[in-house]
């Protein structure tokens, strides 16, 4: 019953509204909507392309994953990102699996809850980006070194050698090290004569043949160009730079962040580093160390490349009871986010976000009190509905779409263009193709080669003069920008304007004595 209530919340938290631009982005989820869409109507599975332009910044496993999505739902949005949620359920599964295994029924329910509920991933679980597909192969390869070393199941490694196939092409090479890593720090310690076995060999083999053939395809077929772009640029070229403090805080702030609420329960849990050989401790720690040392050594390093640490994080961090100061902490953080969700009411808000802000401040606020008593599973859970409603309800209901359905046909059948923005999420909100114009030089000759052009306010302002007095508004809608200032919410929240954190969103032409009056500009 309690497996089926998990269940239950993972479809309400991860597929409502999945389909909806409304729901929020990410500047990388651009590239992977736009390079798998492109993908699909070439009908191409080798090599992925972005404005026709050969694009191997990742291998194409994501990609073909949204690929089978699309034809069976059709080419959207919605299908786009199914993928990546449907992988993050599978890791709170595994999770469960996993927590069972370790440390009982109780206490792997706990972990797959705080792991189904860290902020960073219902955030991120819900684009279609490469890291809850990856975190499913740690998943794997976690649950599957657990079983052919501590359950005596040696088969199980060929498991392993599969995961490191699916992110070797997912990610690339460091997908394949991350496993390698996991799986291998953790027989180091505990099973060496595992580790140096025929099924260790076996699952090396397995992850060759299933993962080696696309990358010597793409050579064979594009050379050098493979060569330098993928190997070069995206992978030697990451640790041709200084390495510098402020990456390496950008990486494990990331990761702390992106652990909350639930990140003093994880610090709590760091307290079994004293028994660091056992396995249920080794294993989490092998799984976190691969992750966070891993992306420590390259130059280039993001806040979300620590996502993929939290489900070892929170196996930690229920290990054994949270003390007082953790659970008084955890209720506080969300106690805070209640009382954050309250305060929100001051904007004038549409009657359904304005009510699921209120119930998710309640939901916040039971949270709060569950924690103080340390019942995590009670906690996560309504933690898991908070959040439920805040993803699903309210941003939606306050941050308009991408672009508007009514205002494609406004286009009339021009080529389409975006300003300066990565085309992704509005080819799938278009149902056709737009490309990229990456500087006013650009925008401009898009124009006047008879294109429509999406673009802020701000970024039409960059036009000439003289371009800018022949644009004609085909439509015209408001959305709220990717980065916003934290002066302009407080300014908006403080007088009850929400208007102050709209920006201005238009499709344009320019005038050619049948759309509008010479001068009429946008709005």
């Amino acid at each position: 019953m309690r497996r089926a209530a998990l269940l239950v919340l993972l479809l309400v938290l991860y597929l409502p509204a999945l389909g909806n631009s409304a729901s929020g982005t990410h500047p990388d989820e651009a590239w992977h909507l736009g390079t798998s869409a492109e993908m699909q109507a070439k009908g191409e599975w080798l090599t992925p392309t972005l404005d026709d332009v050969p694009n191997w910044y990742k291998p194409p496993l994501f990609y073909w994953s949204e690929r089978v999505a699309y034809s069976i739902l059709g080419t959207n949005l919605f299908a786009a990102r199914l993928p990546s949620a449907l992988a993050w359920i599978a890791v709170v599964l595994l999770v469960l699996a996993l927590g069972r295994r370790m440390y009982g029924e109780e206490a792997g329910l706990s972990a797959a809850l705080l792991t189904a509920t860290a902020f960073g991933w219902v955030k991120y679980a819900r684009l279609a980006m490469m890291d809850a597909p990856m975190a499913l192969g740690l998943a794997i390869a976690a649950y599957a070194t657990w079983r052919a070393s501590e359950e005596d199941e040696p088969h199980w490694l060929l498991a392993v050698g599969a995961a490191a196939a699916m992110d070797f092409m997912i990610k690339g090479p460091v997908g394949a090290v991350l496993v390698l890593l996991l799986s291998g720090g953790f027989l180091l310690v505990r099973n060496r004569e595992l580790l140096l076995s025929r099924w260790t060999a076996g699952a090396f083999l397995l992850g060759a043949v299933v993962g080696l053939p696309w990358y010597v395809a793409s050579f064979a077929v594009h050379g050098q160009a493979f060569y330098d772009f993928f190997v070069v640029s995206q992978n030697y070229d990451r640790f041709n730079h200084p390495w510098t403090l402020r990456g390496e805080a950008i990486l494990l702030v990331g990761f702390l962040v992106f652990s909350l609420p639930w990140t003093f329960l994880f610090a709590a849990g760091l307290r079994s580093l004293r028994a660091w050989r056992e396995p249920g401790v080794l294993l989490p720690l092998a799984w976190m160390g691969a992750v966070l040392v891993t992306f420590t050594v390259p130059s280039l390093k993001w806040p979300h490349y620590g996502l993929t640490a939290i489900p070892a994080a929170m196996l930690l961090a229920v290990r054994l009871p949270p003390p007082r100061w953790a659970r008084i902490a955890t209720g506080a953080t969300l106690a805070v986010v209640a009382v954050a969700a309250l305060l929100a009411e001051r904007w004038p808000l549409p009657w359904v976000p304005a009510l699921a802000l209120a119930g998710a401040a309640v939901a916040f606020a039971a949270s709060a009190a569950l924690a103080f008593r340390g019942r995590l599973a009670p906690m996560a859970g309504a933690t898991g509905a908070g959040f439920a409603l805040l993803f699903v309800l309210f941003v939606p209901g306050v941050n308009p779409p991408a672009l508007p359905p009514e205002a494609v046909p406004a286009a009339a059948g021009r080529a389409l263009w975006v300003y300066d923005t990565t085309p992704g999420l509005f080819t799938l909100a278009a149902g056709r193709p737009v490309r990229r114009a990456w500087n006013p030089a650009e925008a401009e000759q898009a124009l006047r080669a008879g294109g429509a052009l999406i673009a802020s306010d701000g970024q039409l302002a960059r036009l000439t003069p003289m371009v800018r007095e022949r644009l004609v508004n085909l439509a015209h809608w408001r959305r709220i920008p990717g980065y916003l200032p934290e002066e302009k919410a407080w300014r908006s929240w403080r007088d009850r304007d929400p208007e102050a954190v709209y920006e201005g969103m238009s499709i344009v032409a320019l005038h050619d004595g049948k759309d509008a009056p010479p001068g009429e500009a946008p709005r």
